[in-house]
């Protein structure tokens, strides 16, 4: 009932992310185009991929083991009269034998980490991607989850003997609600709250019997033993985005940064996410062969505010004719307002290229005596810090629009009327979800 009133989104799912560093900005998402949701679960990330290739003939495949889940990702897109997902019961490592084709794009959140065999998990995916196809694969992250594998480790102990899951869970409940403030998990605790909040939660959290995390050095090695390259280490959850990856983010001493970024950029990160020490999960972008994202300095390109960040275009909006000089992008990221970043800003509509939004900039401008080069490094500088945090993108020229997060929603308005998706928020409490 709840699709009524609530689309639940992805960045890394989000067409216009996965385009600009999976194909360049030049994909179409047209009738050929096809997506792999492996362990696709109860369907958030099936339902929000359905929804932005709805009419475009693209074709969305669920697969998932468990029939309880499928049930519901089944009832859930027959709500929003989703036609354009095939439903596969099956397990992953079965893809090989499955003949259900090959994909361009295949997402695998929060699985491959719970199999016996990740790395078969790995190949079995591997296995069903067109050669010019990606992957985006998310496992859990070793050193901003140690006090969970403690806490892991010592539930084993408690629980030896018990076979009822409720009962573990009625353990780890009792446990937690006494737990030291000395306790590594302790530090870390408020991190999984959403965890610790239902049953669901606290036995994949705290009781799952097969769970295992990486590092970043760890991750280069997986995709690499199953023949694939990483295109890019992606991190949609903190505000720092890929920042935290960065040396340069933590280290000021001139002389040291100079040292770490001669290194290899996956040793930089490697550095990055042992400095950051908070790490929950490792999300990356994967191939047969190495990618490369579009560059900003190909002005043909159109940029646009990402979908994952249009809800804050209001508010940027406002921070941008005020009479600060930064700009609060989240609670953690703040840049120098430059003299035509709101004029370049107000001209981005996800039609005009960056050269014609330059030029229009230039053409108004003339007064002040900016150039058009100079105008560009304005744009340049605006984007390479909204890219780090997810909040923009570029296309090529011949790529549609995509659809907004807005249009989405009203959709589900135009099937159901105003006053019943009205009624389901209120019913659900939307406005706190």
């Amino acid at each position: 009932e709840l699709e009524k009133a609530l689309l639940l989104t992805s960045k890394s799912s989000s067409l216009d992310c996965m385009n600009y560093f999976c194909f360049e900005g030049k994909a179409r998402f047209d009738s050929d185009f096809r997506v792999l949701v492996p362990g696709g679960g109860t369907g958030d990330c099936t339902i929000y991929l359905a929804e932005q290739l709805r009419h475009t003939g693209a074709e969305v495949v669920y697969l998932d083991m468990s029939e309880a889940s499928m049930k519901v990702a089944k009832q859930r897109a027959a709500v929003r009269k989703l036609d354009n997902i095939t439903w596969v019961h099956d397990s992953i490592l079965n893809l090989p034998e499955a003949e259900i084709g090959e994909f361009d794009f295949i997402t695998c959140t929060g699985v491959l980490h719970h199999l016996a065999d990740p790395q078969a998990g790995l190949d079995a995916l591997k296995s069903v991607l067109k050669e010019d196809g990606s992957m985006f694969i998310m496992l859990y992250a070793q050193y901003g989850r140690t006090g969970v594998y403690q806490m892991q480790d010592m539930l084993r102990r408690v629980n030896q003997g018990v076979d009822n899951i409720q009962d573990k869970i009625d353990n780890t409940k009792s446990i937690l609600a006494n737990l030291p403030k000395s306790n590594w998990f302790s530090f870390t605790r408020s991190a999984f709250d959403s965890d610790l909040g239902t049953d669901i939660g606290i036995y994949d959290l705290l009781l799952h019997p097969q769970d295992r995390a990486y590092s970043v050095p760890e991750l280069y090695e997986f995709a690499e033993t199953s023949g694939l390259v990483i295109n890019k280490l992606y991190n949609p959850d903190h505000p720092l985005g890929d920042m935290v990856f960065e040396p340069e983010t933590y280290i000021k001493d001139p002389a040291l940064l100079a040292q770490i970024k001669s290194y290899p950029f996956q040793e930089q990160a490697a550095i990055g996410e042992l400095l950051f020490g908070q790490l929950l999960k490792q999300c990356c972008f994967i191939s047969r062969s190495p990618r490369t994202q579009p560059s900003f300095k190909d002005h043909s390109l159109i940029p646009s505010l990402s979908l994952s960040f249009s809800r804050l275009e209001k508010q940027l909006k406002q921070q941008l004719n005020s009479n600060e000089k930064t700009v609060k992008l989240n609670p953690l990221v703040v840049v120098n307002k430059t003299p035509h970043m709101n004029a370049l800003f107000e001209k981005m509509n996800g039609l005009r290229t960056s050269q014609q939004i330059i030029s229009e900039v230039c053409k108004e401008s003339a007064r002040d005596g900016a150039s058009y080069e100079q105008i560009a490094k304005e744009l340049e500088y605006f984007f390479s810090i909204m890219v780090k945090i997810s909040g923009m993108y570029l296309r090529s020229a011949e790529v549609p629009m995509y659809r907004s997060i807005q249009d989405i929603e009203h959709s589900v308005v135009e099937l159901y009327g105003e006053e019943e998706c009205l009624r389901v928020k209120q019913k659900y409490n939307v406005a706190t979800i």
